[in-house]
């Protein structure tokens, strides 16, 4: 198993990730998922909490406590949504200044990550990636159409007993 490209891609991340919840925080002064709410709302603005929230992959009551808390410090703003219910939120100009250093410091790290890496190679990787990304939305979909469908090892063991 350890040579599927699949797993390799996964320990890559893995990597990449354990080392930016120690960086960001240290640079942005926040929490690792303040500092990912806050980088987020500076890259897609005007956001409620629940698309905030499926972005993120996280509950929606952790992600309106810490979009309160950063509300409360005076890098975030809430609005209410024009013309309907909800709220949409953005980045005060105090979040964008905090945000400046963890920007810069995620633009280090890919150049870092990428070093040794040519610019036909990079765009060889860019296309691989996108092809990837396309292929794994395509499994995703038949995993959630399986699971509405109610279809699965998971329904076929419970039918047999077992």
């Amino acid at each position: 198993m350890r040579e599927l490209t699949t797993l390799r891609l996964l320990r890559l991340v893995d990597f990449i990730y354990r080392s930016a919840s120690r960086a960001f925080p240290r640079v942005s002064g926040l929490s690792d998922f303040e500092w990912r709410v806050l980088a987020l709302v500076c890259e897609m603005p005007r956001l409620s909490i629940n698309e905030l929230s499926a972005v993120l992959h996280r509950g929606v009551g952790q992600v309106s406590r810490t979009v309160k808390k950063l509300v409360a410090a005076g890098l975030l703003h809430r609005a209410n949504r024009a013309g309907g219910p909800g709220v949409l939120i953005t980045a005060s100009r105090l979040g964008r200044t905090v945000y400046s250093p963890v920007r810069r410091l995620a633009r280090q790290r890919n150049a870092a990550i990428l070093a040794g890496i040519d610019a036909h190679e990079l765009k060889v990787l860019n296309r691989c990636i996108a092809i990837m990304t396309h292929n794994a939305l395509g499994q995703v979909a038949k995993e959630q159409q399986l699971e509405a469908a109610g279809s699965g090892l998971g329904a076929e063991a419970g039918s047999r007993g077992g």
